[in-house]
């Protein structure tokens, strides 16, 4: 389980490389940074505060949008972000955590902002 989910960050944090490279694409980067938007922000198809589904989506969608910039950086590009990104796993790991953790206030801020809480 912590290998899949050392693997998970690793491959956030490559998609954040690469939208930072500027041999990438501005339409790529504007997606990466679309997705992480979507991620941080707790109002989505399936709210975060859903326990495993509210994730299952923002992981459903983090998928795609690394199979949709695969198709397009090329992938010498991918694999040279994708080893710097090996090497530095305890930083994505963080600024993973942090985006979760801002997603999991978020999603209790708009519960109580509703009354649920």
């Amino acid at each position: 389980m912590l290998r899949r989910l050392t693997t998970v960050v690793v491959e956030a944090y490559v998609l954040v490389r690469v939208a930072l490279d500027r041999r990438t694409p501005n339409r790529v980067a504007a997606l990466v940074a679309l997705a992480a938007a979507y991620l941080v922000v707790p109002v989505d198809l399936l709210p975060d505060a859903i326990p495993l589904l509210g994730w299952g989506d923002d992981l459903l969608f983090g998928v795609l949008v690394q199979r949709g910039v695969g198709h397009v950086v090329p992938d010498a590009v991918v694999e040279e972000h994708r080893e710097a990104a090996r090497d530095r796993v305890w930083l994505a790991a963080g600024l993973v955590a942090s985006a979760l953790a801002l997603s999991l206030v978020g999603a209790v801020l708009v519960v109580r902002w509703l009354g649920w809480l």
